[in-house]
């Protein structure tokens, strides 16, 4: 009886990378704009990569390329970033774009491997916010990244020119009502101040 023999399973390479070539860039940046992104970026995202890369080189973005054996699987990036008095990065919103052929689990170590590079540089406080409609978005942020869910912001940027609800996330619970603080900061239209009483009413009513 003859027995067959099993390769053995090999284990990708997942690596982020702050030195991406400009030939890995490119590579993301027409993949991602060959995908539907008609919910995924609000209007102030960059028409081009040369002005995403403006952006990294005047310190608004910072860009993790995520490579899986050696291929570009995606990108995640911070942005509209919160400071320290010494100018290190305090917090920042994530962004991120995954190609279709790395999307579950290989993303979820990826955004791991990057969530220790920034932790690592003492960026402690991340958030995130998504369009509303983008449900694909908002299960990874939860499924996938571990994010916790903080509330609905309305009015909170553009998107084709029109005002538009967004769902605030934060990687550490503890850090919602910092989350809504920032957010506030961010909207277009900002809300009333709020408090911390009533971002917790604004969950509990969500959950009714």
């Amino acid at each position: 009886m003859a027995t067959a023999l099993l390769a053995p399973l090999s284990i990708p390479s997942l690596v982020v990378t702050d030195t991406p070539t400009i030939e890995q860039m490119r590579v993301w940046w027409e993949a991602m704009r060959r995908d539907d992104l008609s919910v995924a970026y609000a209007d102030a995202f960059p028409e081009t990569l040369t002005d995403f890369r403006l952006e990294i080189a005047q310190g608004t973005k910072k860009l993790l390329i995520c490579l899986v054996n050696g291929h570009v699987a995606g990108a995640l990036w911070l942005h509209a970033m919160a400071h320290r008095s010494d100018r290190t990065v305090l917090a920042g919103w994530v962004g991120g774009f995954f190609l279709p052929a790395y999307r579950g689990s290989l993303a979820a170590r990826l955004w791991q491997a990057a969530r220790q590079r920034w932790e690592a540089q003492r960026i402690t406080h991340l958030f995130a916010a998504t369009h509303i409609a983008n449900r694909r978005s908002q299960a990874f942020l939860a499924r996938g990244m571990g994010f916790h869910r903080v509330g609905i912001y309305p009015c909170f940027t553009l998107f084709h020119g029109q005002t538009t609800d967004v769902v605030i996330y934060c990687a550490n619970p503890n850090d919602a009502p910092l989350a809504w603080t920032y957010a506030h900061k961010r909207a277009l239209r900002p809300l009333q101040p709020v408090t911390h009483e009533r971002n917790l009413a604004i969950r509990e009513g969500e959950q009714s």
